[in-house]
């Protein structure tokens, strides 16, 4: 995500997993994953070669995001967000984009190189009025691809009881 679009989206998102499948299985940069003296990028490449999924949450404004002089910050190579998402489709990472504030997937053409296969991605809408249901739904793929929820040392895709109990989301 990007802290200048959808950060609420993005925040509300990783409370709901990290309630869910245990803080030290979800990582953000925001969240205090990253300890001070460390240096970011290594940190952020450390998280995405031993992820097992890397979700993408776009928002409106995700894919004209300008720098201070004006530039595409996707257009730059440097950018943390594109050398995040391009990391983990090179590793062949699962790449989730996750589509919130009614957008669009973008377009091939809109992404540089290295990013156009994120367009090829199935993507899952996550809605305000849908919010339960469909973080629900990235849960479930969530434990399909294998993340186990917090306390679990077994998979809980055979009993629907746990999907139950995901922790509400107060709506504020």
């Amino acid at each position: 995500y990007r802290r200048g679009d959808a950060r609420s989206e993005a925040g509300r998102l990783f409370d709901w997993l990290s309630q869910y499948f245990g803080r030290e299985q979800v990582f953000m940069d925001v969240s205090g994953s990253i300890e001070p003296g460390l240096e970011f990028d290594k940190v952020i490449e450390k998280a995405v070669s031993s992820c097992e999924v890397l979700i993408v949450v776009i928002g409106k404004e995700w894919l004209g995001m300008v720098d201070e002089k004006g530039k595409r910050r996707l257009d730059d190579p440097n950018d943390f967000v594109r050398m995040e998402i391009s990391a983990a489709l090179k590793r062949n990472i699962r790449v989730i984009p996750v589509l919130v504030e009614g957008v669009a997937m973008p377009e091939e053409g809109g992404l540089p190189e290295d990013l156009k296969r994120l367009c090829k991605r199935q993507a899952l809408e996550i809605s305000d009025n849908r919010w339960e249901f469909d973080t629900q739904q990235l849960v479930k793929v969530l434990e399909k691809a294998g993340v186990k929820r917090a306390g679990s040392s077994s998979s809980t895709e055979d009993s629907d009881d746990s999907r139950k109990s995901i922790p509400p989301v107060s709506k504020t």
